[in-house]
């Protein structure tokens, strides 16, 4: 299964603390929610996003100090993913590393906002004013479930804070092994 999600805000390296992973997950979000909604994950989510799990059925959600996230790639569904991204930035192109923060850092905080946080505060201070959608669809169950991943930069000719970025973000999900339950995928 092949698809193309897009973020576009802030991006900064700030590693494991980084509060930009929940503004990645609150994007992505509406995406996710929508992918399961469309075939061929349709005919799956309501045995896959059954909470509790329905009797001999895997479920995909995830509980998370008291909130349910339900990814995508999992390694109960026996799935993995590689990962492209086209990353539009206010630098010019060729200046990956050295202008606006460096490139590996960025993509960490990218790939950690593609993933199910290891606890419900991880990389936030506060809880948000609204509520977190429950579930929280997210891309990736951990993001050691990406085995390949690149980047590619380009100039963002729009006006726009030095810090924002659009990443459009192409997933390819695989199995590492065909089971009945990610035929889907």
């Amino acid at each position: 299964m092949e698809f193309r999600l897009i973020y576009e805000g802030p991006l900064h390296g700030q590693g494991a603390k980084s509060p930009h992973k929940w503004e990645i997950r609150r994007a992505l979000h509406p995406q996710l929610q929508r992918l399961w909604r469309e075939h061929p994950l349709k005919e799956a989510s309501a045995s896959l996003l059954a909470h509790p799990a329905l009797p001999g059925k895997p479920s995909v959600i995830l509980e998370k100090d008291g909130l349910l996230f339900a990814p995508v790639v999992t390694q109960r569904l026996n799935l993995y993913a590689e990962v492209s991204v086209l990353l539009f930035r206010q630098q010019a192109r060729g200046k990956l590393i050295t202008d606006g923060g460096d490139i590996d850092n960025r993509l960490k905080t990218l790939l950690d906002g593609l993933r199910v946080p290891h606890g419900s505060m991880e990389g936030r201070n506060d809880l948000p004013d609204v509520p977190d959608p429950t579930p929280f669809y997210c891309l990736l169950e951990d993001d050691s479930l990406v085995t390949k991943v690149t980047v590619e930069s380009e100039q963002l000719l729009r006006p726009s804070r030095p810090d924002e970025v659009v990443a459009i973000i192409s997933v390819h999900v695989k199995k590492t092994m065909l089971s009945a339950d990610n035929m889907q995928f």
